[in-house]
């Protein structure tokens, strides 16, 4: 909600169109964050992306095992990101997260980039 007008709707184009992938648990997250912009966002949420894939499941398991962690680090913490690794890489696909969580993905061995890159090569394809 804080992303420039243009920017909004470059996201919510690429989400509404099924470029952009949104796992089913990252978006019940938000949901139960953010509920009010959760509302104003999920008519440009056609589907999300659900762990029921064997695939899916059995990538979480092994990148879980390279960290040596197991899915859950904290009390806070949901295993959702090595969920999306997992998905990203059995569909490989990019991870579009921030800055700060672009290492955690790397040592998940998936693709990740932040939003100002993933901008860069968006406006470089001619797409934004």
């Amino acid at each position: 909600m804080q992303t420039s007008g243009n920017l909004k709707s470059l996201l919510l184009d690429q989400v509404s169109s099924g470029v952009i992938g949104i796992p089913a648990m990252v978006w019940q997250e938000f949901k139960d964050l953010y509920p009010e912009e959760a509302a104003a966002l999920e008519s440009h949420i056609p589907s999300t992306i659900r762990m029921s894939k064997r695939a899916y499941t059995a990538k979480a398991g092994s990148i879980a095992e390279k960290l040596n962690s197991g899915f859950v680090q904290g009390p806070y913490e949901s295993g959702i990101e090595i969920q999306v690794a997992a998905i990203a890489s059995v569909e490989k696909c990019l991870v579009l997260t921030s800055g700060h969580q672009l290492a955690r993905y790397k040592k998940m061995a998936c693709g990740a980039t932040d939003l100002d890159n993933w901008l860069k090569t968006e406006r470089s394809s001619g797409l934004a």
